[in-house]
């Protein structure tokens, strides 16, 4: 196993356990393709390693922390075959105008898509429901390739949050048919 996935696989974990996905062992092994026994040894080593305050909630189905928790900038384990040293600084995409690193951890996004065709066409980016009717949280690591999967369904689709992602939308969606008028 490299340490790119197992550090793909923390970071994806955390994130959704902060999001109040409450994922649990099976979606993790489903998610990245590895044996329940390894996605168990994941939560473990997040629970044991790195000190995280994780806790199976029964009612929900799936992890959930106790306390507010955040990835430490460097994870190192035991086992160098399974998590040789992680990860923000090994997950740096590039930096950004700022200064600051970008990471290549998923952006999240939570639609309201009333066609239940349509839901599945976008099944590759709907990682769960999300609260409220026809809601559902979606994870996507290019942009541009998901507001163009949105923009192809053309279907009455609302970005219910980031709202960032919605203003980028617009300025997309100005642009492309200002230099389309006649």
């Amino acid at each position: 196993m490299s340490a790119e996935s197992a550090a793909e696989r923390i970071i994806w974990l955390h994130k959704r356990i902060k999001d109040g996905c409450y994922p649990n062992a099976m979606r993790l092994s489903e998610r990245f393709g590895i044996s329940h026994r390894q996605a168990q040894r994941d939560v473990d080593y997040l629970r044991s390693a790195m000190d995280a305050p994780i806790v199976y909630c029964a009612a929900r189905g799936g992890y959930e922390y106790t306390r507010p928790f955040s990835l430490p900038e460097s994870i190192r384990a035991e086992d160098p075959e399974d998590y040789v040293e992680l990860f923000v600084t090994a997950e740096r995409e590039a930096y950004g105008d700022d200064g600051a690193m970008q990471l290549r951890i998923p952006y999240t996004a939570v639609l309201h898509i009333p066609n239940r065709l349509k839901v599945t066409e976008l099944g590759k980016f709907i990682v769960g429901r999300a609260q409220g009717q026809d809601m559902y949280r979606c994870e996507f690591r290019n942009i541009g390739f998901f507001l163009g999967a949105l923009l192809a369904a053309d279907e009455e689709i609302r970005i219910e949050e980031p709202q960032w992602l919605r203003e980028r939308l617009m300025t997309t969606l100005e642009k492309l048919f200002d230099s389309n008028r006649e």
